[in-house]
């Protein structure tokens, strides 16, 4: 359940973001048209994605904070 606690503040975050690529990517998402489709999976997908979830219960991954921080920084070079 959405709360609006957890709505503002999720504007608080999104009017705090001033890479204007992010920003585009939020308003591209958010015109997705949501569908429910049904999507299968060979066997080849299901081992990646069992070791996706693997390494996720490993600590094997990184935060989209980190990504963003080191994309950053890798653009101002």
């Amino acid at each position: 359940m959405v709360t609006d606690k957890h709505r503002d503040k999720l504007i608080e975050k999104i009017k705090s973001i001033d890479d204007r690529n992010i920003i585009d990517e939020i308003y591209r998402l958010l015109k997705v048209d949501f569908d429910d489709t049904i999507y299968e999976t060979n066997n080849e997908q299901k081992a990646r994605i069992a070791k996706g979830v693997q390494q996720i219960e490993n600590g094997e991954s990184v935060r989209s904070e980190d990504v963003f921080k080191k994309m950053r920084k890798w653009q101002n070079k």
